[in-house]
């Protein structure tokens, strides 16, 4: 897969593959392509050329909404709470309106 923006290809021919149930990390230096890649994956980006796979079948999320209905989700690398909401409040802010409350607030309170 491969991301380019005028002068400059931030991903170029990219393959990867991640495992279910397996811990992954992307490194590299400032500007290397990491946080595109994660863009792509999550519907903020696409790619100019490539394809991903997801489960076996053709992957292309066209928004973070839609990768979030395949089960991709993304962490901004400067996330911060808001301080006078609770931590399930905080949670809930990202949510779609039609994901069950209720069961969040059981998992927040394990």
């Amino acid at each position: 897969m491969s991301k380019s923006f005028p002068g400059v290809k931030a991903n170029e021919d990219i393959s990867l593959s991640v495992e279910k149930s397996q811990i992954h990390a992307l490194l590299g230096e400032n500007g290397a392509g990491k946080s595109t890649l994660v863009k792509i994956f999550y519907g903020l980006l696409q790619p100019d050329k490539g394809e991903m796979l997801l489960k076996g079948f053709k992957y292309q999320p066209k928004n973070p909404k839609h990768a979030r209905s395949s089960g991709i989700g993304m962490v901004f690398q400067h996330f911060s709470l808001f301080e006078p909401l609770t931590v399930l409040e905080n949670i809930l802010l990202g949510l779609d309106l039609q994901e069950n409350k209720t069961e969040v607030e059981k998992n927040v309170n394990k």
